[in-house]
């Protein structure tokens, strides 16, 4: 017999074959890890989430700033003719 349990988004986490179930199980033929029962009991797979993009780190924006900063003191003081 096969195993699964789910989480509390009935999401598959884990599966196993066994003799007997053990508590928080439920028996299926079918559903594998990841994968989302529904409330008929069939199961999808979830689209894939696209990963983020890496936030800059506080260094990054700082040196990004001073770049900023350097570049409108740059400008300021050619419109006064330094």
């Amino acid at each position: 017999m096969r195993f699964i349990t789910l989480d509390g988004g009935s999401k598959v986490i884990s599966a196993r074959d066994g003799a007997s179930i053990v508590e928080g199980e439920i028996q299926s033929d079918t559903g594998e890890i990841g994968q989302i029962m529904q409330p008929d009991g069939t199961f999808i797979t979830p689209e894939p989430v696209p990963p983020q993009p890496p936030q800059p780190t506080n260094q990054e924006i700082q040196d990004n700033l001073m770049v900023i900063m350097n570049g409108l003191t740059d400008i300021y003081m050619a419109t006064l003719g330094l």
